[in-house]
This record gives C-alpha cells, sequence and structure tokens, in this order.
C-alpha cells in the first residue's frame, strides 16, 4: 500500500473524539472494490505475503470499517497470529473470539501461552487474558480441555481467569 493509501484507510478509523474522516465507500471506490470484507481480505493476504505489519493493520481497519464477517478470515487469522513481523495480536484475539468456533481454540491457547515481545512488560497479561475470555465463550468439550489445562498454569492470573470461564460455563 501506498503512504497515501495508508492515510485514505487511516481516514476511517475512529478515535476517542474524533469521528473518522473518510467512509467505506471512498476507500472502496480508490480499491475499485464493491464489497468491503473482499477489500479486506485482500488486503490482508498482500500484507501477511509481504509481511509489512502496517498494511495488516490498514486490512483490520478496514475490516471494522466496513463491518464484515470473521467468518472468512479465519484461516488468515490464524496463520497471522504467530507470526512475529506484526503486532496485531490483541485485534486477531478479539476477532478469533467473536467467532465462537471450536477452530480457533488452538489459536485462543497459543495466545495465553506466547508473549510477544512488545508486550513483554505487560505483567498482568492482557492478551492471555482476552484470549481466556474468548475461550470461555466456545462451547465444546475442547475448549473445556484447554481451560482445565489452563487452570493448572504456573502463572496466577491465568489460573484465576481459567477458573473464572470453567466456573461461568457451569464445568468446574
Amino acid at each position: 500500500m501506498t503512504p497515501e493509501e495508508q492515510d485514505l484507510v487511516m481516514g476511517l478509523a475512529v478515535a476517542p473524539c474524533s469521528p473518522p474522516t473518510r467512509t467505506i465507500d471512498e476507500v472502496l471506490a480508490h480499491f475499485g472494490e464493491s464489497d468491503g470484507a473482499a477489500l479486506a481480505l485482500r488486503l490482508l493476504r498482500d500484507a501477511m505475503e509481504r509481511q509489512d505489519a502496517d498494511d495488516v493493520e490498514m486490512a483490520l481497519i478496514v475490516h471494522a470499517a466496513a463491518d464484515a464477517s470473521v467468518e472468512e478470515f479465519l484461516e488468515p487469522l490464524t496463520e497471522l497470529f504467530p507470526a512475529d513481523w506484526h503486532r496485531e495480536y490483541e485485534d486477531i484475539v478479539r476477532m478469533l473470539g467473536r467467532l465462537r468456533s471450536p477452530k480457533t481454540v488452538p489459536t485462543l491457547v497459543l495466545a495465553t501461552r506466547w508473549v510477544p515481545e512488545y508486550l513483554d512488560w505487560d505483567e498482568n497479561r492482557a492478551l492471555a487474558v482476552k484470549a481466556i475470555w474468548a475461550l470461555g465463550a466456545i462451547p465444546g468439550p475442547e475448549t473445556r480441555e484447554a481451560l482445565e489445562g489452563l487452570r493448572d498454569d504456573e502463572n496466577e492470573i491465568i489460573r484465576e481467569n481459567a477458573v473464572k470461564q470453567l466456573a461461568r460455563r457451569g464445568e468446574l
């Protein structure tokens, strides 16, 4: 993506006390697309191929602005999550959590165990907690097993959140 295209996409972003300065229709017209989800997926795959962290962020902004479903993003997001060249781990966990699909369990479990370098300072393990809460919303025995495994984690925050989710699910 060119810097001008990145600026265009950034105009879709919503910030506190600052509404978007662009519409999804303007962005779609620029890229010659009529479907926001299709554009976001194309941009995401392209960013992954080039390992461009900034363009991953742009693709996720387009996805959000288009209010696109996460379903067709499952495969690229699970592939992207463990890559160490981007910084969208929390957004990926949030998106996968919205799916509430057993297919996301392995990636969400990984998110509880792995700390990206940029989050190394976070003693509260926010990424892991988000992943555990996402797991808690997914029905099925594989999720129960994952949460039970996290219940014995060496990290107290992970253990406590796993127990809370098991209790909430009535599986303690």
